[in-house]
């Protein structure tokens, strides 16, 4: 079967292509048509500077299963499924000690496909396909975003008590910070651009503080040293600054990619002795 399909490639070039599709989907997989996809910021990473050649883009997926391929349990034609981006081999020793979410074993994924998430069919393996119910496909189709949200907040490890600084109220940073006053924040303060007001005023419509910046976080000189967690969810230059609004003991948990260096330079002494 023919489906259209967007790919990308630097500097910012777009075309729709018609591409091949199997008439009828390989054992484990599904034959799913779109509904909705969101962009990531890695996609406009790579549109901007990382595709040297044309790819096809989109993973932020929700999409109706139109047919399922041979040995597929659990999963129906019709179902409305969100995608997550990449599942987990099961095997490698990162799997059999309970850490999937480490998997480098070559874990099922729809990343080679001539079709992704900008397309109106592609196919997927059937592990990466989760049933959902009551919710519109464009709400659904954050589920991939909102689950490196929660990977955040995990991996942080924020505790009912602590006080958390947000930096970038993007949608993974808005999804992180309703995480973090679910697990019992005493304080969330959410920091963006003017530019943002709006994602600003979904942050305080959550339940966090927010404060509009538009000059460099140096200059927030009254936040220093009043933060257990730092979440950094914007570029890696705001790192550095946002280091001094840690306290003593405090922790930074960075997620974030750009087309800009991803290198940084701190004072390793002041990492240090303040025990970061």
């Amino acid at each position: 079967m023919k489906a259209k399909a967007a790919y990308i490639k630097a500097p910012w070039q777009c075309e729709l292509r018609e591409v091949e599709l199997p008439d009828e989907p390989p054992a484990g997989w599904v034959l799913l048509r779109i509904e909705a996809c969101g962009v990531c910021g890695t996609d406009l990473t790579t549109a901007a500077a990382k595709a040297e050649d044309w790819q096809p883009v989109g993973h932020e997926i929700a999409g109706v299963i139109e047919k399922l391929g041979p040995e597929v349990h659990g999963l129906e034609p019709g179902q409305s499924v969100a995608l997550e981006s990449s599942s987990y081999c099961g095997q490698c020793e990162r799997c059999r000690n309970g850490r999937p979410d480490l998997c480098r074993g070559g874990a099922p994924n729809f990343w080679s496909q001539p079709a992704m998430g900008f397309s109106d069919f592609m196919l997927t393996p059937a592990c990466c396909a989760v049933p959902y119910e009551g919710l519109t496909p464009e709400v659904a189709c954050m589920a991939e975003p909102h689950g490196v949200a929660y990977d955040t907040v995990k991996t942080a490890d924020i505790q009912m008590g602590d006080r958390v600084c947000l930096v970038g109220p993007g949608p993974i940073g808005l999804a992180a910070a309703a995480l973090a006053i679910h697990r019992g924040a005493a304080r969330v303060l959410c920091i963006g651009k003017s530019a943002n007001r709006k994602r600003l005023e979904f942050a305080a419509e959550l339940g966090a503080e927010t404060l509009t910046c538009d000059g460099p976080l140096e200059e927030l000189a009254d936040l220093h040293e009043q933060f257990d967690h730092v979440l950094m969810t914007a570029p890696t230059r705001f790192i550095v600054p946002a280091l001094a609004f840690l306290a003593y003991g405090g922790e930074m948990t960075y997620i974030g990619i750009g087309p800009e260096t991803g290198t940084i330079s701190f004072d390793a002494n002041k990492f240090h002795f303040r025990k970061l």
